[in-house]
């Protein structure tokens, strides 16, 4: 996945006027009205034409955003700059119809995920360095697994939140401790929040992902 880091990177690039760095106040999303404003799409990956990000909706009337990939890699996020001590919780749902074949977060070569949120920081003692921490549907790790990534190990961590297909075609609730998490991962207190972003990927097993995110929220303790 050593696409994502570009892409994430690009992400940030793509977004930064509609969000000012000074901005306190985190961005929640439920998709409702369709493709949100300030949001950016990345595809890359040998495939980037074969995938997409889309708003759908379910036959209730629901909408949330669905991420699918076809050898290829696709996220959809925005730079939402903020402390995370201030807004250390956050919440989503998402659901995964397909995950990717022969996958392993822990190595290059099968480095892929259904379903992925990174939440990207500055380093608290030097703003110009950027970790990511990831929360991950995997394939083959255990729930509660920190699993260092394979390109960039000191500077991005997954943390596995589900794991495999018992769960597959239905909604899953997540909530997430942002500051409990970065010290678990990298043993020191985190930097202000840079960007979230939704994202599945395929390209390293060349196979493909279908999943669905929704309902975000960040906010206080």
């Amino acid at each position: 996945m050593r696409s994502c880091v570009v892409a994430i990177l690009a992400i940030a690039l793509a977004v930064a006027p509609a969000a000012s760095p000074a901005a306190q106040s985190p961005v929640g999303e439920d998709f409702e009205h369709g493709i949100p404003q300030g949001w950016a799409s990345e595809g890359l990956g040998p495939q980037p034409d074969r995938g997409r990000v889309e708003d759908a909706q379910e036959t209730g009337g629901n909408h949330f955003l669905r991420i699918s990939t076809d050898g290829s890699f696709y996220s959809f996020g925005i730079d939402t700059p903020f402390d995370p001590e201030q807004y250390p919780v956050v919440t989503w749902r998402w659901r995964v119809e397909r995950i990717p074949q022969r996958a392993d977060i822990s190595t290059r070569s099968g480095d892929d995920a259904a379903a992925r949120l990174f939440v990207v920081f500055g380093d608290a003692a030097d703003p110009s360095i950027k970790r990511k921490l990831e929360y991950v549907w995997d394939t083959t790790h255990a729930a509660g697994s920190i699993i260092p990534d394979p390109y960039s190990p000191d500077t991005t961590k997954a943390i596995v939140l589900e794991s495999g297909s018992q769960k597959l075609g239905q909604w899953v609730p997540e909530k997430v401790n942002l500051v409990s998490d970065y010290q678990r991962a990298f043993g020191t207190k985190p930097g202000r929040v840079k960007t979230i972003a939704f994202a599945s990927n395929s390209e390293e097993t060349h196979s493909s992902t279908e999943a669905d995110f929704d309902d975000l929220q960040i906010a206080g303790n």
